[in-house]
């Protein structure tokens, strides 16, 4: 791999519900092989198995040992430079208004990986928001919605 990697070979950890073994993800990291993007193969088998969304194979990459800010890049504007797509992956003046706000969860959760094995980490990252040229398109805690006792004004 370090071979390919020299040679000009991309690296994506496209997560999905068959293929991700921390035995083999583990000490890769360790040894400082990081995926050059993490993705999600997002199915029904692996949103309802062990994958679940984007934020939780983030979250296993924290558990991992990678640092947040390493995440947040390999799963935004490392993905956008990939696809020739600049950009895409970052908050810039004329850009379309596409975020994602996450939530940083602090405690002890437990990630586990396609073949049943798990790991335990510290944190954990969860969608609070998202937003698509410039609209709310995700609201988890309806933060953008308007309080019911203001609408009821005049009645």
């Amino acid at each position: 791999m370090t071979a390919a990697r020299k040679r000009g070979v991309l690296f994506d950890l496209g997560h999905g519900g068959g293929n991700f073994h921390f035995r083999n993800a583990v000490p890769a990291v360790r040894q400082g092989f990081w995926p050059d993007t993490i993705s999600s193969d997002l199915n029904l088998v692996a949103a309802n198995g062990p994958m679940i969304d984007l934020p939780t194979v983030m979250s296993k990459f924290l558990a991992m040992g990678l640092p947040l800010k390493d995440v947040i890049r390999l799963t935004t504007s490392g993905p956008a430079m990939v696809i020739h797509r600049p950009a895409l992956g970052q908050i810039a003046v004329g850009s379309e208004a596409d975020i994602t706000v996450l939530r940083l969860e602090t405690g002890r959760f437990g990630f586990n990986d396609t073949a049943g094995e798990r790991i335990e980490g510290t944190q954990r990252l969860n969608c609070e928001m998202t937003i698509r040229a410039g609209q709310v398109v995700f609201d988890y805690n309806a933060r953008a919605a308007t309080p019911y006792h203001e609408t009821q004004s005049g009645r």
